[in-house]
């Protein structure tokens, strides 16, 4: 009897060991989000941070490169997607050889406008990759058939949309595009507060939900696309004290938390000192000291607008760099200059010019004499500067060194005034990545795990970004870190998961 119940112990247990078996087995095949309280070590997703050009760019080439399994997860701090890239208006720069355009050209105009202290190897990915980036925005819809020729390029090969603000068509096309993939899910007002920095690699982020819970996501690499410190007086103080004080074009969000999230996980960060100051912020007259103020974009001086100081004289280049021009309207009275616009010019911007207008940020005048009487300057000085302005498109040169008349000012036709000055616009410096978007320690050896694209890298643009190269900076380098993240994960998808509670 007792030998018995031993033999049904013995039965009963193997039975036992073989139902755990059972669930165990099933339980290593379910996949992570199927098991409440569980994340795989090596969770099979992306998670990008930040929802402007540069992570959205990332997101969808992640998707593409992932295939039908992908899983991307883009957590957005603002309550609204789009950040500072909603907000660019000039263009997307891409190799144009119709336009006489060269690789070395375009290579050579934005070394020479960084002062030498672009990455070359950046700069080679950024030309390199132009003109399928901007194939790529162009496949999905998004108009970008206007070419103009902006400040410090020595070719036209800025492209623009003729159907409103460059930035906003291509951020509402890709966020569109976005939201309708079901293996893309935007989380916004999530604020990523520190990377996941285990096992050698980074694994996740740690962030702060809408209803302020604190939450841990694992994945298997991350994509830094959180943008600059522009609006960060803190970061400005430290890092440039010289133009801590100037008003700003960035929104609220770019406070450059993606630096010290970067930095804390093995990253080296570089060039934080060269912080761009834009020539051209509007001076709004209702609110004329305000720290805040919208962009005056190197469109308006592409398409032939002109620089006249509160005397009614030229006194710049108007197509010269950003730096050499800023430092000529701050050596005006107040640091303020007028920007005229004629009629040509103004035809050419197109429509977005409406917007300005409905902002009273630039005023219409039937005539130049009447321009004159709004900027207080006599009417006859106007006159004379538009003149010789005239004279010297048609000879080709003048005496500040301009070779490019985009378009001249009819005196007779109606002419658009702006009061603009000098603002803080965008960060240079970032996280030191290599061609591949990786994110680099001091030895310049990748962090596993971690990617950055977008004006939260550095390197590209030395001392001195060209008006159109931050579009295609976050296309071309979002793009290589989606897909780069995507091959990272697969590459993890060979190691063994450990799930953890």
């Amino acid at each position: 009897m007792i030998g018995g119940l031993g033999m049904q112990a013995k039965l009963l247990a193997f039975i036992f060991c073989l139902a755990a078996l059972g669930l165990y087995t099933a339980f290593r095949s379910l996949p992570a989000p199927t098991m409440p309280g569980h994340v795989a070590r090596h969770a099979p997703r992306i998670i990008v941070v930040g929802s402007g050009l540069a992570g959205t760019a990332a997101s969808l080439a992640a998707a593409e490169a992932a295939g039908p399994q992908a899983r991307v997860v883009v957590l957005e701090k603002e309550a609204r997607p789009g950040g500072n890239s909603m907000k660019a208006s000039s263009g997307i720069n891409a190799l144009t050889p119709e336009s006489g355009d060269s690789a070395e050209a375009f290579r050579g105009d934005t070394i020479k406008s960084g002062g030498g202290l672009s990455a070359p190897e950046l700069v080679d990915a950024l030309v390199g990759d132009s003109q399928d980036a901007v194939s790529w925005l162009q496949s999905r819809g998004i108009d970008l058939s206007g070419l103009v020729q902006l400040g410090g390029h020595t070719r036209k090969r800025t492209h623009t949309s003729s159907r409103g603000p460059v930035g906003f068509s291509i951020m509402k096309a890709l966020l569109d595009q976005q939201a309708a993939d079901e293996r893309i899910q935007v989380v916004t007002s999530a604020k990523v507060d520190s990377l996941i920095h285990e096992n050698s690699r980074v694994e996740g982020v740690a962030y702060t939900a809408a209803d302020g819970s604190k939450e841990r996501l694992l994945g298997s690499a991350v994509v830094l696309a959180t943008g600059g410190f522009g609006a960060s007086s803190q970061l400005l103080k430290k890092y440039a004290p010289q133009v801590a004080e100037l008003p700003t074009t960035n929104g609220p969000w770019a406070q450059g938390e993606g630096l010290a999230m970067a930095e804390q996980a093995g990253a080296v960060l570089m060039q934080l000192d060269q912080v761009q100051v834009h020539p051209t912020g509007f001076v709004d007259p209702a609110d004329p000291s305000s720290g805040t103020k919208f962009l005056a974009p190197e469109k308006l001086r592409g398409v032939g607008g002109i620089l006249l100081n509160r005397e009614g004289h030229r006194f710049v280049d108007e197509l010269s760099t950003r730096d050499r021009v800023t430092r000529n309207i701050t050596a005006q009275p107040q640091s303020q200059a007028w920007l005229l616009l004629g009629s040509a010019a103004a035809a050419q911007f197109g429509p977005a010019l409406g917007f300005y207008l409905s902002k009273s940020l630039f005023t219409k005048h039937d005539s130049l004499a009447a321009s004159a009487a709004h900027m207080g300057v006599p009417a006859e000085t106007l006159a004379a500067e538009v003149e010789a302005y005239n004279a010297a498109a048609a000879a080709g040169s003048d005496q500040f060194g301009k070779t490019v008349f985009p378009a001249t000012i009819e005196p007779a036709e109606p002419v658009h005034v702006a009061l603009i000055t000098p603002v803080v616009h965008y960060t240079m410096g970032g996280v030191a990545i290599n061609p591949e978007a990786q994110a680099l320690d001091a030895n310049g050896v990748p962090v596993p795990g971690l990617f950055a694209a977008g004006e939260v890298a550095g390197g590209v643009h030395g001392a001195n970004r060209l008006g159109g190269n931050s579009l295609l900076e976050c296309v071309v380098f979002g793009r290589r870190a989606g897909a780069n993240a995507a091959a990272f994960a697969q590459d993890l998808a060979h190691e063994p998961a450990e799930y953890v509670v």
